[in-house]
């Protein structure tokens, strides 16, 4: 097997590809919202022009991370060289040539759609007008656009042999943040959330009970040792003196 289809990032945005049709599915119900309001061509052309543009630019300029998510994602510092290497993949050549067949595709699938688009008339609101038909559509051409790109970049990149993949240079850990687009939160990742909530959850709490030595419960002291007192070893101070009356 190969030593980077180990690596669960790349396998978590293949997957990707799998939310594919519940976009297009959303796309399809945003055509069929309304009575037709504009030309064809130019509902076709902004539906086009929302959903495809962002995501192929992004993917053509500055690629996706895969080694970040919505809710967490991993510091450049701490990927490893073989991890940097999958990024540099990214930036070759044929991720760019992929990108433009993928949205050449897009294209085409968006013209077909506005064709299908009656069909799930009955999926639609009734009171439902054409700009917002035309809005949840654009939406969801984008998430369609998206949920293509990425995933088939990651699928590129499985694709690749081990020796291909030796010979790229690791990108710099300094670099990523500039040549990637990033999303999620670098600095509390969601492993470290976890985990945190595990340790948090294995502490004692100050009212728990724990067992004597004679094996009966009783309730826990909260205080460290060296503040804990042994009262058979505090002894009575006298009380003060009143002091004498100087009338």
């Amino acid at each position: 097997m190969r030593s980077h289809w180990q690596e669960p990032f790349l396998w978590i945005h293949a997957a990707g590809i799998l939310a594919f049709p519940l976009w297009v599915g959303l796309t399809l119900i945003g055509l069929a919202t309304g009575d037709p309001l504009l030309p064809v061509g130019v509902e076709q052309a902004w539906v086009a022009v929302v959903g495809i543009a962002p995501v192929f630019a992004m993917q053509w300029r500055k690629p996706f991370d895969i080694f970040s998510l919505l809710v967490a994602s991993v510091p450049p510092e701490e990927l490893t060289p073989d991890q940097r290497r999958i990024l540099a993949a990214f930036l070759s050549p044929e991720h760019k040539i992929l990108t433009l067949l993928a949205a050449i595709l897009m294209l085409e699938i968006g013209e077909r759609l506005y064709d299908f688009a009656p069909l799930f008339a009955p999926l639609t609101p009734g009171n439902g007008t054409r700009l917002a038909g035309l809005a949840v559509a654009a939406f969801g051409f984008w998430g369609a656009n998206l949920f293509l790109q990425i995933p088939l970049a990651a699928i590129r990149v499985l694709l690749l042999s081990e020796p291909e993949l030796a010979q790229l240079d690791p990108i710099p850990a300094d670099e990523i943040e500039s040549r990637f687009s990033v999303v999620g939160d670098r600095h509390i990742p969601l492993l470290q959330r976890l985990l945190r909530h595990l340790s948090e959850g294995d502490l004692k709490k100050p009212g728990d009970k724990v067992k004597g030595s004679q094996g009966n419960e009783v309730a826990g002291d909260p205080r460290p040792e060296s503040q804990k007192r042994d009262p058979s070893a505090e002894v009575a101070l006298p009380a003060p003196e009143t002091p004498l009356d100087p009338t």
